[in-house]
C-alpha cells in the first residue's frame, strides 16, 4: 500500500452524482435561448472545465460577448435546483470516514460558492479542511495551481505523499504536474476513454477501492 498524508478529490463524478441536475439546468438554458436541448449524456460531456466552458458547449452559436449573461442565467437556475437530484455515490461516506485522520480537500473546477453549498447540503463539508473551486484562483485544472494551492494550505511539503482523485483528465494532469500520485475513477459523468488516455497512476471504479491502495 502507498502511504499518503493527504487526499484531494474532484467533486462532480467523483464524490457526487450531479448529472441530472446539471442536465436539467443546461436544458433550461437551451430552451431559454431557443436552441435544441441536449441529452443527459451530451451534457455530461460538457462538464469538467468550469461553468464558462459548459455554457459555451451548451450554446455553441452564442456570441462571445453574450457569454457572461448566459452564464449568469445558468448559475441562477442551477443554484435553485442543484440538490434536487444530486446525491453522494455509494461508498463515499465510508471511504471519507476511513481516511478522516488524513488531511483532505476538494479541488474542483465548479464555482466555489455552489460547490460549498452542495457539500454543506449533503453533509460532506466536515470531512474537508479546504475547498478550491474553479473561480478560487487564476488557473483551473489541468493547470497545477489548484493542487499546489491545496498542498500549500494543507502544509504538505512532499507532493508524493498526496493523491489527487478524479474522473476526468483535468484531475490527472493537474495532479501529475503538481507531483502527486493520481487516481482516476470511472463515473457516469466523465469520459472513460479520455480518463484512461490521461494515464493515471491508478484506476478505480468505486471510491472505496482507495482503501486498498492507500493508507
Amino acid at each position: 500500500m502507498i502511504s499518503v498524508d493527504a487526499l484531494l478529490f474532484d467533486l462532480d463524478g467523483t464524490l457526487i452524482d450531479s448529472k441530472l441536475d446539471l442536465a436539467h439546468s443546461v436544458q433550461y438554458l437551451q430552451k431559454m435561448y431557443g436552441t435544441p436541448t441536449s441529452t443527459e449524456k451530451q451534457v455530461a460531456a460538457f462538464v469538467g472545465d468550469g461553468v464558462g466552458k459548459l455554457v459555451q458547449r451548451a450554446l455553441p452559436e452564442l456570441a462571445a460577448h453574450d457569454l457572461d449573461v448566459a452564464v449568469g442565467h445558468f448559475k441562477q437556475f442551477y443554484r435553485k435546483h442543484c440538490v434536487e437530484h444530486t446525491h453522494i455515490y455509494p461508498g463515499v461516506v465510508a471511504t471519507l470516514k476511513h481516511f478522516r485522520h488524513k488531511k483532505m480537500a476538494v479541488v474542483t473546477n465548479k464555482p466555489v460558492r455552489i460547490s460549498g453549498y452542495i457539500l454543506d447540503h449533503l453533509k460532506l463539508s466536515p470531512f474537508f479542511q479546504i475547498l478550491i473551486g474553479g473561480d478560487s484562483l487564476p488557473n483551473k485544472k489541468p493547470h497545477p495551481e489548484p493542487v499546489l494551492s491545496a498542498l500549500a494550505t494543507l502544509r504538505i511539503l512532499n507532493p508524493k505523499r498526496v493523491v489527487m482523485v478524479g474522473d476526468g483528465p483535468n484531475d490527472i494532469l493537474s495532479g501529475r504536474s503538481a507531483g502527486t500520485h493520481t487516481c482516476g475513477i470511472f463515473s457516469n459523468i466523465g469520459d472513460a476513454r479520455k480518463l484512461t488516455n490521461s494515464r493515471p497512476d491508478y484506476e478505480i471504479k468505486h471510491l472505496s477501492e482507495l482503501m486498498r491502495i492507500f493508507n
